[in-house]
């Protein structure tokens, strides 16, 4: 291995990119991929006529003394503020209870700001999906796409996307492979209604119980929408693995009645509407540690699948992996590095 190696990471949704992002000026170089055309997995956005979504993580919270570092970094660089929505329980169209009472975050003006913020501290590669490992006698790995086509060679891999990606990529490492196959990822069906006019709901957000939907929440931007009323709706995991091969129009229509039922209002007809499909959206079984890393063989996995389905287990796994990395690489060329 050379006395500044290189890295590839596979997946630039927050972990990945956290990852790069430690990584910088510590490494030689240090390259993202990533098979969508944009970064940010499951903080990215959606489009639906004139109007855009936070579809996947709507807010998300701080509990960890370094991530709290992290976002106060963030909060004074504009790209998070606090978020003070009201959140209830519905059952039946009845509000149970309410919860006001955890600090959360949202990105500004939309949660993939964080991870675009990111992804500028990193050389990112788009549309190039990763599906291949070539392990090189002398160390080091081979990186080939879904075409079978040589996308480079790097010292050191770390695959940060989700379980089941992760245990197909490491069949040379079955030490990473198996512990990833062995994380059960949920379904989630997100549908997203933009309505011309306000609703009148109260509230701004709801955990919806004895329903096909599992949370509503209404999208706030500070780029104007109008009078607009945009609302994201997330399916049950168990109403999601029912209807995961289904027709999206179909899931649409069912999710749409399901969120006037919750509400208990009147029916109307949507300005714009989408629907998306999180085939990997949260684990239910996280393998309880920060990361994976193989020394001998140099290659790495992370993710929130590792610690905990949230923004804050995502990012500390990336910021944990490239503390793994920069002690493999002390490790090797007898020079003592630490990203903390």
């Amino acid at each position: 291995m050379a006395s500044q190696p290189s890295v590839a990471i596979i997946g630039a949704g927050l972990a990945g990119l956290t990852c790069g992002a430690a990584l910088r000026g510590l490494v030689e170089r240090v390259r993202v991929f990533e098979k969508s055309v944009f970064p940010g997995g499951r903080v990215s956005h959606l489009r639906a006529g004139d109007y855009e979504f936070n579809h996947g993580a709507q807010y998300f919270t701080v509990g960890n003394p370094l991530f709290w570092n992290i976002v106060s970094a963030w909060q004074t660089d504009g790209i998070v503020r606090p978020w003070d929505g009201w959140i209830v329980e519905l059952e039946r169209g009845q509000v149970t209870s309410s919860d006001q009472a955890s600090q959360r975050f949202v990105g500004v003006p939309r949660m993939q700001t964080v991870a675009d913020n990111l992804s500028r501290l990193c050389d990112l590669q788009t549309s190039t999906n990763i599906a291949e490992l070539e392990q090189q006698v002398h160390g080091g790995w081979r990186l080939f796409n879904e075409r079978g086509d040589y996308v480079g060679a790097y010292d050191i891999v770390v695959i940060a996307t989700a379980a089941h990606q992760v245990a197909a990529l490491c069949r040379p490492v079955p030490a990473i492979g198996k512990a990833a196959d062995g994380v059960d990822m949920t379904v989630c069906w997100s549908a997203m209604f933009a309505f011309e006019r306000p609703l009148g709901i109260p509230y701004d957000a709801a955990h919806v119980l004895e329903s096909p939907l599992s949370w509503i929440s209404r999208y706030q931007t500070s780029e104007a929408q109008g009078d607009a009323d945009c609302w994201v709706l997330h399916a049950s995991p168990e109403w999601s693995q029912q209807y995961a091969a289904s027709f999206r129009g179909r899931v649409m229509h069912a999710l749409l009645d399901a969120f006037w039922e919750a509400t208990d209002l009147a029916p109307s007809k949507p300005a714009a509407s989408a629907v998306h499909c999180w085939k990997h959206a949260a684990p239910i079984n996280p393998i309880s540690q920060d990361c994976l890393f193989d020394e001998g063989a140099a290659l790495g996995a992370c993710g929130d699948w590792c610690t905990a389905p949230r923004v804050e287990g995502a990012v500390l796994s990336g910021f944990s992996m490239a503390d793994r990395v920069m002690k493999h690489v002390g490790k090797t060329t007898g020079q003592a590095t630490s990203v903390r």
